[in-house]
């Protein structure tokens, strides 16, 4: 299979982040040969971005509020070659981490690698993912769909095509990666962690997302209806806690209790990085 490949990101407002993610991706030792960018926001001159070192594509996603969903799948529907990688909008890409990827993706598995957050990149100036030190390499391996991580993850056009995508049925922010995930496995792909790491920027957030309380209920209620258990996000056990959903969930269900305040919000409004943090597995809540 050719080592051609196309990168896809999608992003609304996190411009700055776009900037470095392209800056580190012209540094690869393995350029790609297209970048696919869908913005869930209108044009604007950010919208016009190019490249001197491979050729970038821009396509939008307006339909809602945040068509992840949405947008993911036209961006991957935009991609001329048969090797995809996509990357989070927050990602910084080490100097031969995608010739890595792109070397071990072929059809009939998902390719990923190790997510980490560390506290001292830069966000202004030249920023190049070459300085960071990260753990120590290790071999790729076969490791279980609970491990999926949406921030990178590469796959064929053909399996992509295969799984059907992403659920657009899902709305908003949260669970439909998850969902992706059950897909892939019960299509028979395998993941396959090529155990090297990529670096995601830090931005402005809620812990635990409070804001997008809505979209996270709606959207574990459809997982449930379609995989008989729950997604375990650690976020619901903490807005259990806080008596945002019903703590008896697991087993009559979810439902939302109440809205955040705007007086609480600032309470779960993370404004700076504090410690290095790695991304977490996905799992399943059994559930009646």
């Amino acid at each position: 299979m050719s080592t051609d490949y196309s990168i896809v990101t999608i992003v609304k407002h996190r411009t700055q982040q776009l900037s470095h993610l392209i800056s580190s991706i012209e540094c690869s030792s393995l350029l790609p040969k297209e970048m696919v960018i869908v913005w869930m926001t209108s044009p604007s001159e950010e919208s016009l971005r190019r490249s001197d070192f491979f050729n970038i594509v821009h396509r939008f996603a307006t339909c809602e509020e945040l068509p992840i969903s949405k947008a993911r799948n036209r961006g991957f529907d935009a991609c001329t070659t048969q090797k995809v990688i996509y990357l989070d909008v927050d990602c910084m890409c080490p100097e031969y981490l995608l010739e890595e990827l792109a070397g071990l993706l072929t059809d009939g598995n998902v390719v990923t690698a190790n997510t980490i957050s560390p506290n001292t990149i830069s966000y202004s100036g030249s920023v190049s993912a070459k300085p960071f030190t990260s753990p120590a390499i290790s071999a790729p391996e076969k490791v279980p769909f609970v491990e999926f991580d949406s921030t990178l993850f590469g796959i064929t056009r053909s399996d992509f095509e295969h799984v059907g995508g992403f659920d657009t049925d899902y709305s908003g922010f949260g669970i439909g990666d998850y969902d992706f995930a059950m897909r892939c496995s019960k299509a028979g792909l395998f993941l396959l962690n090529s155990g090297r790491y990529v670096y995601k920027q830090f931005h402005v957030h809620y812990n635990p997302p409070v804001n997008h309380l809505c979209d996270l209920v709606a959207n574990a209620a459809l997982f449930k209806q379609k995989w008989g258990a729950y997604p375990a996000c650690e976020w619901f056990t903490q807005f259990a806690d806080l008596g945002l959903i019903n703590p008896d969930f697991k087993d009559a269900g979810m439902r939302a209790s109440r809205l955040v305040s705007e007086e609480e919000m600032t309470q779960y409004l993370v404004k700076h990085p504090s410690v290095e943090q790695t991304s977490s597995p996905i799992k399943l809540l059994q559930s009646a």
